[in-house]
């Protein structure tokens, strides 16, 4: 699905209108699609009987041609009138035309405790708060009427700000909001995100040339982006088809992440998983890993010591993908590792020159001295943030899997400021940084270095667990090894970590009880389901 700025969607339509392509037959075309999925949803299950509460504004005729498509299909429907508006006249007389019928005032409650399904076509994406009379007054009693009843949000709950993603404290949670061309940036924000239910969007029939004119680069990550980007499997292939990935990471007091993440890059399909562990935790790891092959560092204290750099650099030069950080701690002697490992190879600055972005251009090949790919998870992140201008130093192409707290780390920004606009700080950092950067959390957002962004419309509490960031690092970094690029493996990997969640969630029934070994069993359901 599309993402748009409320701004940008304006525009768009006012280009769409001057270049031929009317407002009305927009009007039209939203309307026709909106019915479509209601009835597509909902007609075999029973459901039949409408409400339409309209508005001013497009959604508003958007909700009467709705209406009368439905009647059309076989619905019962009625329109009831928050605000008269003469330039829907046309279409409510072709309503009536149809047999659906407006409701007076006085009937209002009568009507409604006949009716399963309410369009909630109040107000559009254009609402800026608070609330005025009447309509405050009324979306507050219809909100207590309304328990038991199906509702579906045209473009946007009403009283959402699609901007902001502020609320108002009248606006009904929707069970269903079919966004029109594109979801509005300000739904995939909190608190507006709890209250659109499950987002979809209609097409409004606008012309390709400007529609690609539009083009934002910002995506919703659904099921339908993500399966192109599926590695192939041929059945001739064998496991050095399928890459050679090297996690690095875990200690004395995190012993389980490098396992964690090994096995998840195997059941999203890597061919060779090679965990290089201090030796310390060697016993502990691989008796609940026998999948993978082990390389054993030198360790300080039971965390990677300085050395082991040594021993891992001529191994690099042999696989597709480096995961780096899981479990591996902030200890002093593991930071100089890092710098060893990541900066020490070669001495050649990979920043661009005058007048690009530092770091955006990178090595197109790489010799025995140079980093493969890399996932850069969990401590490894805070270590690199302690290492002046690293981004303009770093010598190969990285995914960045910060959370908040590590986005702050690396970013200097404090963590509310963070939140506050996730997509809008993903984006300018992975262009500052030349950098894949994955921010995770409810609503995780994808940034690539050439400004494109792709959220997550998810956000569950199951995921709120020790392991599951390791999990993901090892599914991103599993695709990666596969030969996907870095921005489709980091928004396959997030999609696939989602749905593996929900998978367990419905299984267990309950958000509480996940742990990241149960994600990892998940992982293939999630993939069947794209096969």
């Amino acid at each position: 699905m599309k993402l748009i700025s409320v701004e940008k969607m304006k525009a768009l339509e006012s280009a769409a209108n001057e270049g031929g392509y009317s407002y009305e037959k927009m009007m039209l075309k939203a309307g026709q699609n909106l019915a479509r999925v209601v009835h597509e949803r909902y007609f075999e299950k029973g459901i039949t009987r409408v409400m339409g509460l309209v508005g001013g504004g497009n959604n508003g005729g958007d909700t009467i041609i709705a209406l009368t498509a439905l009647q059309k299909l076989g619905w019962t429907c009625s329109a009831f009138m928050l605000k008269e508006d003469p330039q829907w006249q046309t279409l409510i007389i072709e309503l009536h035309a149809n047999g659906g019928r407006v409701v007076e005032r006085e009937r209002f409650e009568e009507e409604l405790s006949h009716t399963q399904l309410v369009l909630d076509g109040v107000m559009g994406t254009g609402f800026k708060m608070p609330m005025s009379e009447p309509f405050s007054d009324f979306m507050k009693k219809f909100s207590k009427l309304s328990q038991g009843k199906i509702i579906v949000a045209v473009d946007s709950p009403s009283g959402v700000d699609c901007v902001t993603g502020e609320v108002c404290p009248e606006t009904l949670h929707a069970d269903l909001t079919v966004s029109m061309e594109a979801v509005k940036e300000g739904m995939l924000k909190f608190p507006a995100y709890e209250f659109c239910g499950e987002i979809v969007t209609v097409d409004l029939g606008i012309p390709a040339k400007t529609l690609k004119a539009f083009e934002t680069g910002e995506s919703v990550i659904d099921a339908g982006m993500v399966k192109p980007m599926l590695p192939k499997r041929d059945n001739k292939s064998h496991k050095g088809s399928f890459g050679h990935l090297l996690v690095c990471g875990g200690g004395v007091n995190y012993p389980g992440a490098p396992m964690l993440a090994a096995k998840s890059a195997y059941r999203t399909g890597a061919g060779l998983v090679e965990c290089a562990i201090p030796e310390r935790v060697y016993g502990a790891v691989v008796a609940n890993n026998l999948e993978s092959i082990f390389t054993i560092l030198e360790d300080e204290d039971g965390v990677i010591a300085e050395n082991a750099a040594t021993i891992l650099t001529p191994k690099l030069k042999d696989i597709e993908c480096l995961l780096i950080g899981p479990g591996i701690g902030r200890e002093e002697t593991t930071q100089r590792f890092i710098k060893r490992l990541l900066f020490g190879l070669n001495g050649k600055n990979k920043s661009s020159g005058a007048g690009f972005v530092p770091g955006m251009v990178k090595a197109t090949t790489r010799d025995a001295e140079e980093l493969p790919p890399m996932v850069i998870d969990a401590d490894a992140l805070r270590l690199l943030s302690e290492i002046d201008l690293w981004y303009e130093k770093l010598p190969a192409e990285a995914v960045l899997t910060p959370h908040p707290g590590e986005m702050s780390a690396l970013t200097g920004l404090p963590i509310d400021e963070i939140q506050k606009d996730r997509l809008e700080v993903a984006r300018r950092f992975a262009q500052k940084w030349g950098q894949v950067v994955v921010l995770k959390g409810a609503l995780t957002v994808v940034a690539s270095p050439d400004g494109k962004t792709a959220v997550l419309p998810f956000a569950n509490s199951a995921l709120a667990k020790a392991g599951s960031g390791d999990v993901l690092a090892g599914m991103i970094a599993g695709l990666m090894t596969q030969g996907v690029e870095p921005y489709d493996a980091a928004i396959t990997g997030v999609w696939l970590h989602a749905r593996a969640a929900e998978v367990v969630v419905r299984s267990q029934g309950t958000t509480s009880s996940l742990l990241a070994g149960d994600l990892i069993n998940a992982i293939y359901a999630a993939m069947a389901e794209l096969k």
